[in-house]
């Protein structure tokens, strides 16, 4: 019987350098920061407003489209602007108090092109920021938006 010695692979030795490091103008997509053009300023970023107490005013609304009697829906909006992104909803001063049939056809429904479903939304909300400051429900320490800056 054969004795088996192992299959082992040679060890080599390396020798490890530290390699100096290439100059910004040799490297390749280096980004440069002049110094002669003044910086941009950052992107600030979108001031979310969560509040219960507003949500809460909002469903007491009847719908502001149809006219349905409530508990309304509140219907966040679904646009960039407002600060809606994936995974995360419209700040709470963007929400429309919609029936569950309205809210559901400016979400999911197909019947309404992109443009109707914003107007819908935004004249349904300028209802509702119009209703609550009426009623005197807009909570105080929310800054009422401005809804002749919108579209």
């Amino acid at each position: 019987m054969l004795k088996r010695s192992g299959f082992k692979r040679p060890v080599l030795e390396r020798v490890r350098t530290v390699a100096e490091p290439i100059p910004m103008h040799l490297r390749r997509n280096a980004v440069y920061a002049r110094m002669d053009v003044p910086a941009e300023p950052p992107i600030a970023k979108f001031a979310y407003v969560r509040s219960r107490p507003l949500l809460n005013a909002i469903k007491a609304l009847p719908c502001q489209h149809c006219g349905a009697s409530g508990p309304s829906d509140p219907a966040h909006s679904n646009q960039g602007a407002h600060g809606k992104g994936k995974g995360i909803k419209a700040s709470d001063v963007y929400v429309a108090a919609l029936c569950r049939a309205d809210h559901n056809a400016i979400d999911q429904g197909s019947r309404l092109t992109h443009d109707e479903r914003v107007e819908l939304w935004t004249n349904a909300w300028r209802a509702t920021v119009r209703e609550l400051v009426k009623r005197g429900t807009w909570p105080q320490e929310i800054p009422i938006p401005d809804i002749r800056r919108m579209n």
